[in-house]
Protein backbone atom coordinates (compact mmCIF):
# COMPACT_ATOMS: atom_id res chain seq x y z
CA UNK A 1 0.00 0.00 0.00
CA UNK A 2 1.55 3.62 -0.99
CA UNK A 3 1.77 6.30 2.11
CA UNK A 4 0.49 9.27 0.76
CA UNK A 5 2.76 12.69 2.33
CA UNK A 6 0.16 15.48 3.78
CA UNK A 7 0.46 18.67 4.75
CA UNK A 8 2.50 19.80 7.97
CA UNK A 9 2.37 22.96 9.98
CA UNK A 10 4.82 24.87 7.77
CA UNK A 11 5.14 28.00 10.40
CA UNK A 12 4.31 28.64 14.22
CA UNK A 13 2.03 31.31 13.22
CA UNK A 14 -0.60 28.57 12.03
CA UNK A 15 -0.70 26.95 15.11
CA UNK A 16 -0.76 29.92 17.08
CA UNK A 17 -3.88 30.56 15.22
CA UNK A 18 -5.36 27.29 15.59
CA UNK A 19 -5.21 27.40 19.01
CA UNK A 20 -6.62 31.04 18.80
CA UNK A 21 -9.63 29.78 17.33
CA UNK A 22 -10.51 27.04 19.07
CA UNK A 23 -10.82 30.12 22.39
CA UNK A 24 -13.78 31.75 20.11
CA UNK A 25 -16.95 30.69 21.68
CA UNK A 26 -20.78 31.58 21.25
CA UNK A 27 -20.18 35.22 21.82
CA UNK A 28 -19.87 35.73 18.09
CA UNK A 29 -23.43 35.06 17.80
CA UNK A 30 -24.70 35.70 21.37
CA UNK A 31 -23.35 39.26 22.42
CA UNK A 32 -22.27 40.54 19.33
CA UNK A 33 -25.96 41.41 18.04
CA UNK A 34 -26.37 43.10 21.05
CA UNK A 35 -23.60 45.11 21.26
CA UNK A 36 -24.04 45.92 17.21
CA UNK A 37 -27.67 46.89 18.21
CA UNK A 38 -26.58 49.30 21.29
CA UNK A 39 -23.54 51.19 19.42
CA UNK A 40 -25.01 52.42 15.97
CA UNK A 41 -25.43 48.86 14.66
CA UNK A 42 -23.47 48.87 11.03
CA UNK A 43 -19.99 50.12 12.31
CA UNK A 44 -19.73 46.81 13.84
CA UNK A 45 -19.93 44.74 10.78
CA UNK A 46 -16.69 46.40 9.24
CA UNK A 47 -14.17 44.69 12.20
CA UNK A 48 -16.88 41.27 12.23
CA UNK A 49 -15.91 40.51 8.48
CA UNK A 50 -12.09 41.80 9.37
CA UNK A 51 -12.02 38.91 11.72
CA UNK A 52 -13.78 36.57 9.39
CA UNK A 53 -11.66 36.83 7.09
CA UNK A 54 -8.99 37.24 9.03
CA UNK A 55 -9.44 34.19 11.73
CA UNK A 56 -12.38 32.11 10.79
CA UNK A 57 -11.63 31.11 7.19
CA UNK A 58 -8.14 30.37 8.03
CA UNK A 59 -8.99 28.28 11.32
CA UNK A 60 -11.12 26.90 9.75
CA UNK A 61 -8.65 25.71 6.91
CA UNK A 62 -6.44 24.50 9.97
CA UNK A 63 -9.38 22.37 11.40
CA UNK A 64 -9.80 20.57 7.49
CA UNK A 65 -5.75 20.08 7.35
CA UNK A 66 -6.03 18.57 11.20
CA UNK A 67 -8.79 16.49 10.38
CA UNK A 68 -7.43 15.04 7.33
CA UNK A 69 -4.09 14.22 8.86
CA UNK A 70 -6.33 12.39 11.71
CA UNK A 71 -8.56 10.40 9.23
CA UNK A 72 -5.12 8.48 8.09
CA UNK A 73 -5.64 7.13 11.52
CA UNK A 74 -9.09 6.12 11.20
CA UNK A 75 -10.80 4.92 14.63
CA UNK A 76 -7.24 6.06 16.54
CA UNK A 77 -6.96 9.47 15.08
CA UNK A 78 -6.88 11.44 18.06
CA UNK A 79 -4.04 9.08 19.46
CA UNK A 80 -2.33 9.39 16.26
CA UNK A 81 -2.53 13.01 16.04
CA UNK A 82 -1.02 13.43 19.38
CA UNK A 83 1.21 11.03 18.97
CA UNK A 84 2.61 12.49 16.33
CA UNK A 85 2.34 16.12 18.15
CA UNK A 86 4.05 14.43 21.80
CA UNK A 87 5.99 11.17 20.78
CA UNK A 88 4.91 10.08 24.55
CA UNK A 89 2.38 7.60 25.68
CA UNK A 90 0.77 10.49 28.04
CA UNK A 91 -0.07 12.50 24.76
CA UNK A 92 -1.60 9.66 23.47
CA UNK A 93 -3.77 8.88 26.32
CA UNK A 94 -4.53 12.94 26.61
CA UNK A 95 -6.65 11.87 23.66
CA UNK A 96 -9.61 10.53 25.52
CA UNK A 97 -10.45 14.58 26.84
CA UNK A 98 -10.92 15.15 22.80
CA UNK A 99 -14.18 13.17 23.59
CA UNK A 100 -15.12 14.38 26.85
CA UNK A 101 -14.83 18.30 26.44
CA UNK A 102 -17.14 17.90 23.23
CA UNK A 103 -19.36 16.30 25.49
CA UNK A 104 -19.39 18.84 27.77
CA UNK A 105 -19.90 21.59 25.79
CA UNK A 106 -22.66 19.73 23.33
CA UNK A 107 -24.37 20.11 27.46
CA UNK A 108 -24.24 23.50 26.79
CA UNK A 109 -25.29 23.84 23.76
CA UNK A 110 -28.56 21.94 24.06
CA UNK A 111 -29.54 24.57 26.29
CA UNK A 112 -28.92 27.39 24.31
CA UNK A 113 -30.51 25.06 21.03
CA UNK A 114 -33.19 24.89 23.52
CA UNK A 115 -33.94 29.12 24.38
CA UNK A 116 -33.36 30.04 20.70
CA UNK A 117 -36.43 26.93 19.47
CA UNK A 118 -38.90 28.08 22.66
CA UNK A 119 -38.60 32.02 21.25
CA UNK A 120 -38.71 30.88 17.60
CA UNK A 121 -41.71 28.87 18.82
CA UNK A 122 -43.03 32.10 20.66
CA UNK A 123 -42.69 34.36 17.91
CA UNK A 124 -43.98 32.26 15.43
CA UNK A 125 -47.30 31.45 17.62
CA UNK A 126 -47.67 35.99 18.48
CA UNK A 127 -45.93 35.43 21.81
CA UNK A 128 -43.20 37.59 21.87
CA UNK A 129 -42.71 39.84 18.77
CA UNK A 130 -40.03 42.75 18.45
CA UNK A 131 -42.14 45.48 20.60
CA UNK A 132 -42.10 43.58 23.35
CA UNK A 133 -37.94 42.16 23.38
CA UNK A 134 -37.37 46.13 22.86
CA UNK A 135 -38.25 47.56 26.92
CA UNK A 136 -35.59 44.40 27.94
CA UNK A 137 -33.34 45.47 25.43
CA UNK A 138 -33.53 49.22 26.74
CA UNK A 139 -33.93 48.28 30.07
CA UNK A 140 -29.66 45.79 29.57
CA UNK A 141 -28.28 48.53 27.84
CA UNK A 142 -29.36 51.23 30.01
CA UNK A 143 -28.03 49.11 32.79
CA UNK A 144 -24.67 47.77 31.39
CA UNK A 145 -26.27 44.37 32.31
CA UNK A 146 -25.46 42.76 28.30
Amino acid sequence: MSQHRHDEWGTRVGVILAVAGSAVGLGNFLRFPGQAAANGGGAFMIPYFCALLLLGIPVGWVEWTLARHAGRHGFHSAPGVLGVAGGGSFFRHLGAIGVLIPLVVSFYYVFIEAWCLGYTFYYLTGGVGIDAAAPIADQNAASGAF
